[in-house]
């Protein structure tokens, strides 16, 4: 999924939360999808490396900040990032609901 459908996705379910404002939602969305890409990108370059303390707790802190819960990092570079549980189950993956929704590449 590109990546404006994903921040345009997560955005409204921020929104919806009713905690942010739509441009405090848009923001958190941008920033998990930055973070999700970088993430990606250094699961390519190095497979299985993992994350490191500090990007585990970046990406936890905005995630908690928008009022989102992390389900899980993945680190395979052939899906998803990072994995996350939306308020209504919601999930875009092979994974089914248990999975969460995925974003970055």
């Amino acid at each position: 999924m590109r990546t404006n459908t994903q921040e345009a996705v997560l955005s409204a379910y921020i929104a919806s939360i009713g905690k942010h404002t739509p441009r405090e939602a848009a923001q958190n969305a941008a920033e998990l999808c930055r973070l999700a890409n970088s993430l990606s990108h250094l699961n390519e370059i190095a497979c299985n490396c993992g994350l490191t303390e500090r990007q585990e707790r970046r990406i936890k802190a905005v995630l908690e900040g928008a009022g989102l819960v992390l389900n899980h990092f993945n680190n395979d570079p052939r899906g998803y990032a990072v994995y996350i549980d939306l308020p209504d189950g919601s999930y875009n993956s092979f994974g089914g609901r248990e999975c969460g929704y995925g974003i970055g590449r």
